[in-house]
């Protein structure tokens, strides 16, 4: 039917075409309790929030590895350093160490010089002197056990 316009009359509304798919929808009703239930939509938060998790683990590991690899490499520099001066340490002493240095260094800084031979004294010794130092009188036990000594020393020899 077709209706004519003439003055100031709106055209009649039209029906609204309906879709020729059913249309999908989050929520799913359970025709068991009567309540609707979310599953399929927490499952798929969960899964996204463990594989966050995931990769989030792997790239904090990653920055710890790199940080100790960092850590050891200036460690490995510092030490190559040290030997380094250790080995130049080593040669000034043993530079310092020397006999000539020694020599040197008694004769200007202590005022040590070596000896001529208008220098040495011989000192003479009496021998002609002797000390000696009575024994004390022992009692009749002493004497028996250092006679039984002897003879034990006789006796071995």
């Amino acid at each position: 039917m077709a209706y004519e316009r003439s003055g100031n009359t709106a055209p009649a509304p039209q029906p609204k075409p309906s879709p020729s798919y059913p249309p999908r929808y989050i929520e799913h009703y359970d025709m068991r309790n009567g309540s609707t239930h979310r599953a399929p939509v927490v499952r798929l938060v969960f899964w996204i929030f463990i594989c966050f998790a995931l990769v989030s683990m792997v790239i904090l590991s990653r920055v710890q590895q790199l940080q100790i690899s960092n850590e050891i490499t200036t460690l490995t520099r510092e030490y190559s350093d040290l030997q380094a001066e250790n080995v130049r340490m080593q040669s000034e002493l043993a530079g310092k160490a020397s006999n000539k240095n020694i020599q040197e260094f008694a004769e200007e800084q202590l005022g040590m010089y070596p000896l001529n031979t208008s220098q040495v004294e011989y000192v003479q010794i009496q021998t002609n002197d002797v000390v000696s130092i009575p024994e004390a009188e022992q009692n009749v036990f002493v004497r028996i056990k250092g006679w039984f000594d002897s003879i034990l020393d006789y006796l071995r020899g």
